[in-house]
């Protein structure tokens, strides 16, 4: 339905379906916006006619509109570092082309210079199997080298273990793992607590220069988000100088998309963690603190590892007979002061578990907190939520605890659970259609650089469950597209905080768009992994794709 207007829309757009949350199912062809909001949503002809001079149309052509994307986890700050500084290699298809992008990388930098990257996974090689030092030192022999595996695990060569002072032995008090070959030299493969023997051994800039540095990541992931209709990015674990480079970059520059920052806290970094304890309540801040340029999220914790790693807290052994005793994390038995604390002080909390008995308990925490004094305490969820018992799917759903999933993990790691776990197990992985029939509010995001900032990429996970050498798991799971699409708008934005101004195109709300370039109702599964986005709006103003409009009179 038209709504009656004092002045002509400043953006319109026709001739092709409005999918969204909100618009009941149905399919309009025109939308108009004037300033930062959606201001109608109706027929083509009827939104046409409310032109005036200056408005600029986009004709869809048969092409659709969606909301603008809310990657509700993305590590921002860390994808721009390899933007700017280093390499994405997840198109490598083999263990030769990860050494030709680093030894095409460290021929750019002076020797000694550290070459960085991230993206890559062992099953996505075709000689099945991980880099080893051998192979970087072989690719740089002339530079330390840290390659970031998709999930808390790094390939380094010899000179960045030199420089680290790993040797035959393990540093004492260390968490996590030095991988070692037979006669106890390490492989080069380093798992959770141990890559920050490599990172602490890696230059310190100057804390000015690393405010600009930082500033010109968020910038240049910025941008290229936006290109795919990433509207809004929620970060996930913010130390205090990134959060600092956040809101300089906001008010000094200006972003062409929307922040939400989830300040780290306990399980990420020992340190830091005991400094924030300090200031939970007494800074005047708290979740959803900000407005739509940037805002607080929960604070970030961190209970278990990941299942490609074999770490997560799971209650039986992985195929190989190991399992994990206790979290690698921190202590359980400090969860619920630790919830308590948070809660009391405005947080919300979010907390990557992964095992199924690392989501029990966390779940069991949460159904111990008493009512918050305020409103804002209350927008928990769960991270990745791999494999929820009865007993986690009841205490989510009686107590409103969200779950942020990660669909684009069965495309990329897919395979290789089946080395790590029964199948029939594999089915229940990432239950989407579970959580959604239990009455979960689900939020779905890429958890760039765990997985591809492509949201076509994971939208076609959660609609296929297809893992990239063509396995399906648990046709069981699988959600449709409409449902995928709310999950990764309006799912998202609730965890930002925002669901009452973003994640779908209804009257009133702020005018997040994606142009997408094709009909996205029409379009089969298989190729809603090929979509591509024609333009961008971000609170009314187009920021990429601005060729596709022009003026209407």
């Amino acid at each position: 339905m038209i709504r009656e207007m004092d002045a002509s829309p400043d953006l319109i757009l026709v001739d092709g379906p409005i999918y969204s949350p909100g618009l009941g199912g149905t399919a309009p062809t025109g939308l108009a916006v004037k300033g930062e909001a959606v201001v109608a949503v109706g027929d083509a002809e009827e939104v046409r006619a409310m032109a005036g001079e200056r408005t600029r149309t986009i004709s869809l052509r048969g092409r659709s509109a969606i909301p603008g994307i809310v990657d509700s986890h993305n590590h921002l700050v860390t994808a721009g570092s390899h933007m700017v500084d280093g390499i994405l290699l997840f198109d490598a298809e083999n263990i030769e082309q990860l050494k030709e992008g680093v030894a095409h990388r460290a021929a750019e930098l002076p020797p000694g210079s550290w070459v960085t990257g991230a993206g890559w996974i062992e099953s996505q090689f075709e000689e099945w199997r991980m880099p080893h030092r051998s192979d970087l030192d072989e690719a740089a022999p002339d530079h330390p080298v840290i390659l970031d595996r998709l999930f808390a695990m790094s390939a380094v060569n010899t000179r960045a273990l030199e420089a680290a002072g790993i040797g035959r032995h393990d540093p004492p008090g260390m968490r996590g793992t030095i991988e070692r070959d037979a006669s106890g030299e390490p492989t080069g493969i380093l798992r959770d607590g141990a890559q920050e023997l490599v990172r602490r051994a890696m230059p310190r800039e100057d804390s000015a220069t690393r405010l600009r540095r930082l500033e010109e990541y968020i910038e240049t992931a910025a941008r290229e988000y936006v290109r795919w209709g990433i509207t809004t990015v929620l970060d996930p674990g913010v130390p205090p100088e990134v959060m600092k480079a956040y809101w300089t970059a906001v008010l000094d520059e200006g972003l062409p998309l929307g922040l939400n920052a989830m300040p780290l806290w306990h399980g990420l970094r020992p340190g830091e963690e005991r400094d924030l304890d300090a200031l939970l309540d007494h800074v005047g801040v708290f979740t959803g603190f900000g407005d739509a340029r940037l805002r607080l999220g929960a604070l970030k914790m961190a209970l278990d590892g990941g299942l490609g790693s074999r770490s997560s807290w799971m209650y039986e052994p992985f195929l190989d007979g190991r399992r994990t005793e206790t979290p690698l994390r921190f202590d359980p038995d400090d969860i619920d002061g630790f919830f308590r604390a948070a809660t009391e002080a405005g947080w919300s909390i979010g907390i990557h578990c992964c095992g199924d008995r690392a989501q029990d308990v966390a779940c069991a925490a949460f159904d111990g907190l008493a009512a918050p004094r305020l409103e804002s305490a209350t927008r928990h969820n769960v991270i990745h939520g791999y494999f929820p018992t009865e007993y986690s799917l009841e205490i989510m759903a009686r107590r409103d605890i969200a779950v942020s999933v990660q669909p684009g993990f069965i495309w990329v790691e897919g395979d290789l659970y089946e080395t790590v776990m029964e199948r029939e197990k594999l089915a229940g992985f990432k239950p989407l259609r579970t959580y959604l029939d239990r009455g979960i509010r689900v939020a779905m995001n890429s958890d760039m650089t765990s997985a591809h900032y492509n949201p076509f990429w994971g939208l076609h996970s959660a609609v296929t469950r297809e893992t990239a050498r063509g396995s399906r798991l648990g046709d069981s799971q699988c959600v449709d597209r409409f449902e995928a699409l709310e999950m990764m708008t309006l799912g998202g934005a609730y965890l930002c905080s925002e669901e009452d101004i973003k994640g779908s195109l209804e009257p009133g709300k702020r005018a997040d768009i994606a142009v997408l370039d094709r009909d996205f109702g029409a379009i089969s599964d298989a190729s809603l992994r090929d979509l591509t986005v024609a333009a961008t709006v971000v609170g009314g103003e187009i920021v990429h794709g601005e060729d596709e409009a022009r003026c209407e009179g």
